[in-house]
Order: structure tokens, then sequence, then C-alpha cells
């Protein structure tokens, strides 16, 4: 039993050290991506979900989280706030996905020809 959460602590703090800062918030709406905005800046979206659902997605910093949202369970307001890459906010009832993609992406080690 103590093997067991000896192991379970180890990959928490494995999870904890190698999550890496996104770049970007992606929002899907129904399957569809229908929008992107940095992380980096300080932003308020309202979100036009399915069915003439909304959710208000405020950006500040480099912190996402959705501040209000028309569905009636208020599930995806009480999520906590992502920041870090494959980290997602959901709104079943508007079919809503909020997600962080990006980081050190930009470094490319390859040769383009």
């Amino acid at each position: 039993m103590g093997g067991v959460a000896l192991l379970a602590g180890a990959a928490l703090l494995w999870i904890q050290l190698t999550k890496e800062e996104g770049a970007q918030v992606v929002v899907e709406v129904n399957g569809v991506k229908t929008a992107s905005y940095p992380l980096s800046e300080d932003n308020s979206v309202t979100i036009e979900g399915f069915g003439g659902g909304a959710n208000l997605l405020v950006i500040e910093d480099h912190v996402a989280t959705v501040a209000k949202a028309s569905c009636p369970d208020q599930l995806c307001v009480h999520q906590p706030d992502i920041q870090y890459q494959g980290q997602t906010i959901v709104c079943l009832p508007n079919r809503v996905v909020i997600s962080i993609e990006g980081g050190d992406e930009a470094d490319v080690d390859g040769v383009a020809e």
C-alpha cells in the first residue's frame, strides 16, 4: 500500500515539474476552433456558444478563466484558472472548450529547405 502511495506521489511531482507554460488560449464551439488569443495579453471576450449560450472568457496576468456563463450549472465558472499546456475549461451545455496550447514551440531545431 505504501509503495502505491509513493509511486502516486512521484508521478504527481513529475507532472508538476515538467508542465510547460502555454502561449495561446484556443476556443472551440461545438468541436470547431473559433478563436485563439495570446495568453500574454489581457483580454475579455464573450464566446457565443451552441444554441445561443454565452461564456465570458477573461485572460489576465497569463491566466485564463471563465468569469460568467449562461449555463444553469455554472461548472465552467467554478473550474480552476488555466495557464499550462494541455489544461482545459469545458462548458458542456454551451459546447465550449477552452484550452491552453503552445509554449516554447517557436524554437525550431531543424533545417528548412
